[in-house]
């Protein structure tokens, strides 16, 4: 069983909707842009865990609400919905200077860091063979 369908948080109607930013006439540069774009994403996330990670070590609220809002915005621009919706769920109790019932949400978000890079790397491939 792949890491796509043991965790399927990869809104594919996200993704196709990111085929139509050029004008249409230019399906392999919008598959392109698909690419970079999560690819990017995949560069980055390794360090945007490990902030989020100290952040909430040191309960320091203004950059657990700075990197969830960083990490939420990046997922959900690419489709990974989940882990977006986590991520603001994280952000709201530390903007609210509580980060009262946050690990369960924190856990579930460096659960789902972990599958996403198959998930992507996966959705990569699909893309480049078409």
């Amino acid at each position: 069983m792949s890491a796509e369908t043991e965790f399927p948080f990869l809104d594919e109607n996200i993704v196709n909707n990111m085929k139509e930013l050029g004008n249409g006439d230019e399906e392999f540069a919008n598959r392109l842009l698909i690419v970079q774009l999560m690819s990017v994403y995949l560069d980055n996330l390794p360090e945007r865990t490990q902030e989020l990670t100290t952040a909430m070590q040191k309960k320091d609220l203004p950059v657990v609400e700075r990197s969830a809002h960083t990490l939420k915005s990046s997922s959900r621009l690419i489709g990974l919905v989940a882990i977006a919706e986590d991520c603001q769920q994280l952000e709201d109790l530390a903007f609210s200077k509580s980060l009262n019932g946050a690990d369960p949400i924190f856990l579930r978000i460096m659960d789902a860091s972990k599958k996403i890079p198959e998930v992507i790397k996966n959705k990569i491939k699909s893309l480049e063979s078409k």
